[in-house]
């Protein structure tokens, strides 16, 4: 990241400037994050989750969550922006009648895409991203969302700015998933509504997970000639867990010392959730 930062900012382009000054917050809040006095693992997996800089996790752990099937998690996807987007979308649901929405859509967006820029971009991101804006700007302007129309625009922009994504793995994959979500796991969901809360809750959860693994498996299986059987049960747990994980770590990013101990502690189950699935029988199946 600090490739860009050597270069005097009199000689960079507007668009080079912003990105050096993004790719400088990130290098702040991940220094800022290290003077906490994490454990290691622990801080290598916030880095992982929160700014997309993976270089910190051990091998081990990657191998793990891999088993398990929750690789996912450690990379920047469409489910941390679905995070985003659960606090912003209710933000703007409470403003859409009255005379602050536009400004507080500018708000979300600026910080929406302000995040993205500051993690490097990365094509998965971008398109959950772009997704997210075009959901709350037919929520601000009163429309009905069509969540397929919505995903094939954001993919279309993202091949027309840059025809290389559609060889990238990450973008394929978030694509596919998002695709099964859309067609299989919202409509089933849509059945449980007269289902009490919470298992109502879990149901859907289950179904999401489950539709996400069917769409991608091809995928999984052409280019890393794996299935990790359990990863929709992997998804029901550790979703939750690296949701509060995220929001606590912004508590750590404003120096929250309190937090330390949440957070880890919230790792700590989520990779004890990871070695119990890894370790059951046939979990993770190797293909040749």
């Amino acid at each position: 990241m600090g490739s860009s930062l050597s270069r005097s900012w009199a000689e960079c382009s507007p668009g080079e400037w912003v990105l050096a000054v993004w790719e400088g917050c990130a290098i702040f809040l991940q220094e800022r994050l290290a003077a906490m006095g994490l454990k290691e693992e622990c801080f290598g997996q916030i880095v992982a989750l929160t700014l997309g800089n993976r270089h910190f996790l051990t091998p081990e752990t990657r191998q793990l969550y891999r088993e398990a099937g929750a690789a996912h998690l450690l990379a920047l996807s469409g489910m941390h922006m679905g995070i985003l987007y659960g606090v912003f979308g209710m933000v703007m649901r409470n403003l859409t009648y009255t005379r602050w929405k536009w400004p507080a859509f500018c708000g979300i967006m600026l910080l929406l895409w302000s995040y993205a820029v500051m993690t490097g971009c990365p094509k998965s991101l971008i398109r959950a991203a772009l997704m997210t804006s075009l959901a709350l700007l037919i929520q601000v302007c009163g429309e009905r969302r069509k969540q397929l129309d919505i995903l094939n625009v954001s993919a279309a922009v993202v091949f027309l700015t840059d025809p290389a994504s559609l060889w990238d793995i990450g973008f394929q994959l978030s694509c596919a998933a998002m695709l099964g979500i859309i067609i299989l796991g919202i409509p089933t969901t849509e059945n449980w509504r007269h289902f009490p809360l919470l298992p109502r809750m879990l149901l859907s959860s289950l179904a999401i997970s489950i539709s996400a693994q069917l769409a991608t498996l091809p995928l999984t299986l052409f280019y890393f000639n794996s299935i990790a059987t359990y990863s929709a049960l992997t998804s029901l747990v550790a979703i939750p867990l690296t949701t509060l994980t995220i929001y606590f770590s912004i508590g750590l990013y404003a120096g929250m010392h309190w937090c330390i101990p949440v957070v880890e502690g919230l790792i700590w189950c989520q990779n004890g959730v990871m070695r119990f699935i890894a370790g059951l029988p046939g979990a993770y199946i190797e293909v040749p």
